[in-house]
């Protein structure tokens, strides 16, 4: 029976999550939150917006004169039967048989579809989109890799029995490589502690033996009063950072900014993909 608010099937995932993160009960939930944040937009105003991002357009719900967060218009996909099509092309835990670029497009809409219910509905509330967001990709990273994440870790010290605090963990067993995963809806400057973190991990536990595979939404900023919308992005220090900080595997984004889609030409080298083309190399990345 479909769920009729889209924060009372929030509330049931946050108990399913907590209580197993790889859960097939996750998918169920986070298609009746999708479904009824749908619902509610269906009734919602959208207003074009200038996109000052090359090839992309973009578009804001909106409340009277008020807009919200801007949303790809090429991404976005409002139908809940292409959740489900994913659910069935994944359920083997196998690298799925449907196109990368479609996943990207699928697990976009869905984020965006509850984070703009919240903006309709809860006046700037920042936290509950962005733990809806590691929901999600956690989620989908446990039910791909088939193990359930740590988020700390045993360090060994002669003094004392100590642990470190980190993003999602995934163990895939005796030799071989973990993902670290941290999970943001954007970065701006706070980026490098990404980069920190794997510094950290690699200093502890030795390079290579943690993967860092950060998956990011978007990298866009809404101008309202001009309704115009920008990608804020800092590809000279991310050079930087993998040079000299980290090295990280992947740099996985829904909506790849322009100017870090190039990284993938330069050194060092940079993989910065969409985040559907994580489940065809899921099983090849930690090889």
């Amino acid at each position: 029976m479909p769920m009729a608010d889209p924060l009372a099937a929030y509330g049931k995932l946050q108990a399913a999550f907590s209580a197993d993160v790889k859960s097939e009960e996750n998918q169920i939930l986070l298609g009746q939150v999708f479904e009824a944040s749908l619902r509610f937009l269906s009734k919602a105003d959208r207003t074009p917006l200038k996109s000052l991002v090359p090839d992309k357009e973009y578009f804001a719900f909106a409340a009277g004169k008020k807009l919200f967060r801007a949303v790809n218009k090429g991404l976005f996909v409002p139908e809940l039967a292409e959740w489900e099509a994913f659910r069935k092309a994944i359920a083997g835990n196998r690298a799925p048989n449907i196109d990368s670029d479609r996943i990207t497009r699928i697990i976009y809409s869905v984020a965006v579809t509850f984070f703009c219910f919240i903006d309709l509905t809860k006046d700037g509330d920042q936290k509950t989109p962005g733990t809806f967001f590691e929901y999600l990709i956690g989620h989908l990273f446990a039910w791909r890799l088939g193990v359930n994440p740590k988020t700390r870790l045993p360090v060994l010290n002669l003094d004392m029995e100590a642990t470190l605090p980190t993003d999602f963990i995934f163990d895939l067993g005796p030799n071989r490589a973990k993902f670290h995963l941290p999970i943001k809806v954007s970065t701006r400057e706070r980026v490098i502690q990404v980069w920190a973190h794997q510094r950290v991990l690699n200093g502890v536990y030795g390079t290579g033996r943690f993967l860092g595979t950060p998956v990011i939404l978007t990298e866009t900023k809404t101008d309202k009063k001009k309704q115009e919308v920008i990608e804020i992005c800092l590809p000279d220090q991310w050079r930087i950072y993998q040079m000299h900080i980290a090295q990280l595997k992947r740099i996985y984004y829904l909506d790849v900014p322009a100017s870090y889609a190039k990284l993938n030409e330069v050194f060092p080298p940079l993989s910065v993909k969409p985040f559907g083309h994580f489940f065809a190399e899921a099983d090849t990345l930690p090889t």
